[in-house]
């Protein structure tokens, strides 16, 4: 199974790994940062759904039974994404075995998962500041609504996004390419947002919260 979800989940993997040419709606890094060192016998298991939803349940301190829910009322793993995730359903889709290959929505799977995540936490902490995780003071101004965040708050931020979700400091070029992913965001959205800031807390999590480092172990 390992194999198939790693290929799925090869591009978001990659935005980690290497510069690209520019792509509406994704980080675009350095050009001349050096390429990483890639062990020549990576080992990763993926965590199963059950396992992922759990550890960010934990880094990012919100209630398992709330972290994820697709249409505001199925739980992402037991009622939604469980068999594609890993998981086994026998009393009613008699499966006793996890499945041998990924689904072609695994990794579709996963990333709805980070993004429920993501956007439920930022929301969480805009509903309470004093105990905010990702989404914290200094990007809001008077009136309630974000402002354009200095660098010191966009390095924070980054910083926090790396430590709550895969307990670790980033390096400097992880934060250099989180914060530059702040302009494209702003520059180029889609959608008519009032808050950059806060699309940018989300995306940022989710690429991390997706990638190759945080689904498997």
């Amino acid at each position: 199974m390992t194999k198939h979800i790693i290929t799925g989940l090869a591009a978001i993997a990659a935005l980690a790994a290497c510069a690209t040419a520019p792509e509406p709606g994704l980080p675009q890094f350095a050009a001349d940062a050096p390429a990483p060192v890639a062990s020549v016998d990576p080992r990763v298991k993926f965590k199963d759904g059950e396992r992922y939803l759990r550890d960010l349940s934990a880094n990012l301190d919100m209630p398992r039974e709330e972290i994820c829910k697709e249409l505001s009322r199925y739980d992402c793993m037991t009622d939604a994404f469980r068999i594609v995730l890993g998981g086994v359903e026998a009393p009613n889709l008699l499966v006793n075995e996890p499945i041998e290959n990924a689904a072609l929505t695994s990794p579709i799977a996963v990333d709805r998962v980070a993004l429920h995540v993501c956007s439920n936490r930022v929301r969480m902490d805009r509903e309470n500041p004093a105990k905010a995780v990702l989404f914290r003071a200094g990007a809001f101004g008077a009136d309630g609504q974000a402002k354009n965040p200095d660098a010191k708050w966009l390095n924070a931020t980054a910083d926090a996004i790396y430590g709550s979700i895969l307990m670790r400091s980033p390096s400097e070029r992880e934060i250099q390419n989180l914060t530059a992913y702040y302009t494209q965001v702003s520059d180029g959205r889609a959608i008519n947002s009032p808050d950059v800031a806060a699309d940018w807390v989300i995306l940022s999590c989710f690429a991390v919260a997706s990638s190759l480092e945080a689904v498997f172990y």
